[in-house]
């Protein structure tokens, strides 16, 4: 699973071969986040509190747009 981007204790990761809608897991120390690309929902989340949350959607509004292109790299007919 490529890691595109990393802040502090986390790792912000597209699986190739994955499943629609374009999202981004979020993995920290004994936590995991599945968050929609588009729309910047929780798809899933354990371990993170709901400051770790608050905090992971602020960083990923600046950088959505690069994290959608390349989810769609990764996963073009």
């Amino acid at each position: 699973m490529p890691v595109f981007l990393r802040t502090s204790n986390l790792k912000f990761a597209i699986r190739t071969n994955d499943h629609p809608p374009a999202h981004v897991h979020v993995l920290g120390p004994d936590a995991e986040a599945k968050i929609d690309l588009k729309s910047l929902d929780i798809i899933s989340a354990a371990g993170f509190s709901k400051k770790d949350i608050t905090r992971i959607i602020s960083f990923l509004k600046d950088k959505k747009d690069i994290l959608i292109k390349a989810w769609e790299e990764y996963h073009e007919d």
